[in-house]
């Protein structure tokens, strides 16, 4: 075998070897950037806590069935975007059966957009008035918005699940 030859075939050699970690490389980094998009995207979520959720399924109804048991109903309005935030002012009335307000009550909550469930705003809200309560929450997007609603007094422990459409401007 002559010099040219052998350097032909060392070059062919390196060649398709290169050609081989090229493409095994290749599909490492693009294997790499999946993870990281997929791990990064606010829009998948994981329930903490899912097992433990599905567990206490019974007790969970029953907690449901003792706030459907007081009557309260509520009704959530959405006010405009204020400041360079959007910081808009959610506010909610509470009512007992009767239609009078249910008063002097903690009301806490968890908010998030549908397209962004992995960023869940936890809300306190304040009492303005007799069962008015508000909160200064930064809602920039438009579009479905849910609203994750408890509120207890010595009376009971009310919680119910809003949907909230904010509007675009």
């Amino acid at each position: 075998m002559s010099d040219s030859e052998q350097s032909a075939e060392t070059l062919a050699r390196w060649f398709w070897c290169g050609v081989i970690f090229s493409l095994l490389g290749l599909q490492i980094l693009m294997s790499s950037v999946a993870v990281f998009l997929s791990s990064s995207d606010p829009s998948n979520v994981i329930v903490e806590g899912y097992y433990e959720q599905a567990l206490s399924w019974d007790q969970q109804r029953q907690t449901q069935a003792d706030s459907d048991a007081l009557g309260w109903k509520s009704a959530v309005t959405c006010g405009s975007p204020e400041g360079l935030q959007a910081v808009r002012k959610l506010q909610i009335t509470l009512q007992d059966r009767a239609g009078l307000p249910v008063a002097e009550c903690l009301v806490k909550g968890q908010l998030f957009h549908h397209a962004r469930a992995g960023e869940v705003f936890q809300i306190r809200f304040t009492e303005t008035g007799p069962g008015l309560y508000a909160a200064a929450i930064p809602m920039q997007r438009s579009g479905l918005w849910e609203l994750s609603l408890v509120a207890s007094n010595p009376t009971g422990t009310f919680q119910e699940k809003k949907k909230i459409l904010v509007k675009a401007l």
